[in-house]
């Protein structure tokens, strides 16, 4: 956006880290098709894309009395380029060269002049392709936003500053102007015509067109084109700081629709900001010096790229979404496989297992008298391991049905029942330890499961009876506090204690932390109490010293 001089300076494009006849393109994108045509059709057909857009850009800057304009050729030339292997390169920048003569001289430039701006056109050009390509910038990398970032900067800012210090330093040197006015003039409107151009050309090039299509058939894209012309030429023609204004349509835009749609704006508002400069519907604020419309071009810049950012982010936020989904898809197909192993271990394995006690139960209690001493006791240690083996069954369809089902609605559970169930299933184990259990009533209500906070408070209480030293009588108390909603309930017990070095280890699935022969168990007990805490929103810690009991904390919503 400036004089006739800043008519020609900006690249930009899309990338790609493959380079020559590896070069890989997307099945069914335009690009991939035009590789099929010979190199001459395709040098023919970046000349003629070039000079229109050459074309256009020259006419809405060489306009007595404008200041701005956007240069938008270089950017899709890049694009072009960076999609082609770097052996093709030295033709399509010819034909890149000779267009770009040809627009100028046809604006009535003489050839001296037409072709002083050839150099630093290419120079751009080659540049921008070369880094894009080298950084792998592509048009499915381009949903997330450091991607795109990158991209901007490699092939819509860093070119356009050797561009325009080349364009400077010729025409300084041939005295057809100064060398600071023709910098800021080139670069200024080159770096615009990038950022505007450059997302949509790589999409248009690489993307498939069947994805292109879809874009450009949805009815939104047309309404929200509408209304972002419709909003542009308001705010230039009527509100002071129309720049501030010109990108909201577009923000609104990338939260509905796709990088391409946002692009195909952002290009189209940038168009509209032109002619209303030519035109004279838009008047920019007087300046004193040519560094001064630099304010202009930064704030057109700062309309068009944060929606483009934007919807680059929300894009990578549904790639994420898609991924969670075929992963909550995949996850819910091995749960379907845990619940069918559930189902066989509770029928097919239990039935087995329950066969070995009965029949090895019939043979010592018939035949027990019979028998050598020794095959007795390998007949007792048989019916024992099927015991161990069926309560450890047990432990892992428990631990897997509460893994894989979601609690029923909660509901309020006196823990006084709770506590008081837990107990009489234990009474065996309390008589035959001559255990002491005292529970200070009344404990308050919780919500949760019954069933499962019963089952919570067997194991605490069974481990409380079960981890003590030999000889000892265990001494185990239950209480409760209350306090900002939620119920704290206490199991402490005078029993061996835990390791400060063992806590983090109890509540894994089959960690044990003592030899079987020591205390029975299948190390799936408290992991299966912690699961079930979770699982009602609260939480099971353990505060231990070794050799002085242990205090093990649920902690519950209020019911």
């Amino acid at each position: 956006m400036v004089d006739r001089a800043t008519k020609e300076g900006s690249p930009a494009a899309v990338g790609q880290t493959t380079t020559e006849p590896g070069l890989s393109l997307v099945a069914g994108s335009p690009a991939a098709a035009a590789v099929r045509y010979p190199l001459w059709l395709q040098a023919l057909t970046m000349g003629l894309v070039y000079a229109l857009l050459a074309w256009l850009s020259v006419a809405l800057s060489r306009q007595p009395g404008q200041i701005a304009n956007i240069w938008y050729a270089n950017a899709a030339a890049t694009a072009l380029l960076v999609l082609q292997p770097r052996a093709h390169w030295p033709w399509l920048l010819l034909t890149v060269a000779l267009a770009n003569a040809l627009v100028n001289s046809g604006w009535g430039d003489g050839w001296v002049m037409s072709l002083a701006f050839v150099p630093s056109n290419l120079l751009e050009v080659a540049l921008a392709a070369a880094l894009l390509q080298r950084a792998g910038s592509r048009a499915a990398t381009l949903n997330a936003v450091s991607p795109l970032l990158r991209m901007l900067l490699l092939g819509a800012l860093l070119p356009q500053l050797a561009g325009a210090s080349l364009a400077a330093l010729g025409f300084s040197l041939l005295g057809l102007g100064t060398a600071l006015t023709m910098w800021l003039s080139w670069f200024e409107s080159s770096v615009v015509g990038a950022m505007a151009t450059l997302v949509l050309a790589l999409l248009l090039l690489d993307q498939p067109w069947a994805q292109t299509r879809s874009t450009l058939r949805d009815p939104r894209l047309w309404l929200w084109l509408a209304l972002s012309l419709a909003a542009a030429l308001l705010c230039l023609t009527h509100l002071p700081f129309p720049f501030v204004y010109l990108g909201l349509p577009l923000l609104a835009t990338a939260l509905l629709l796709d990088l391409l749609a946002v692009a195909l704006l952002a290009w189209l508002v940038s168009l509209t900001v032109a002619v209303s400069l030519v035109s004279g519907a838009f008047v920019p604020p007087p300046v004193t010096a040519d560094w001064q419309y630099a304010y202009v071009h930064l704030a057109c810049a700062a309309a068009l790229v944060p929606p483009q950012l934007l919807a680059a982010a929300i894009a990578a936020l549904r790639d994420s979404h898609g991924r969670l989904l075929q992963r909550k898809s995949e996850l819910r197909r091995a749960n379907e496989g845990l619940q069918q192993f559930v189902r066989i271990a509770s029928h097919d394995l239990r039935e087995p297992l329950n066969s070995i006690e009965q029949f090895t139960g019939l043979v010592l209690g018939d035949h027990g008298a019979q028998l050598p001493e020794q095959a007795q006791r390998w007949l007792g240690l048989v019916q024992d391991e099927a015991q161990r083996m069926r309560g450890l069954l047990d432990d892992v369809l428990q631990y897997a049905q509460v893994r894989q089902h979601a609690l029923p609605a909660p509901q309020s559970v006196a823990l006084d029942d709770v506590v008081q169930l837990a107990l009489q299933r234990l009474a065996a184990r309390v008589q035959a330890c001559a255990g002491q259990v005292q529970v200070a009533s009344p404990l308050p209500a919780v919500l949760g499961d019954a069933p499962l906070l019963t089952l919570v408070l067997q194991n605490l209480l069974g481990n409380a009876l079960k981890f003590q030293p030999a000889g000892q009588r265990p001494q185990v108390s239950v209480s409760a506090s209350v306090a900002a909603g939620w119920v704290e309930l206490l199991v402490a017990d005078n029993g061996i204690g835990i390791a400060a070095a063992d806590s983090a280890k109890l509540f894994q699935p089959f960690h044990r932390l003592h030899r079987r022969a020591e205390f029975s168990g299948s190390g799936l007990g408290l992991a299966l109490c912690q699961q079930i805490a979770q699982a009602h929103g609260g939480s099971l810690t353990v505060r231990s010293i070794p050799g002085q009991g242990s205090r093990f904390s649920l902690r519950l919503p209020v019911g």
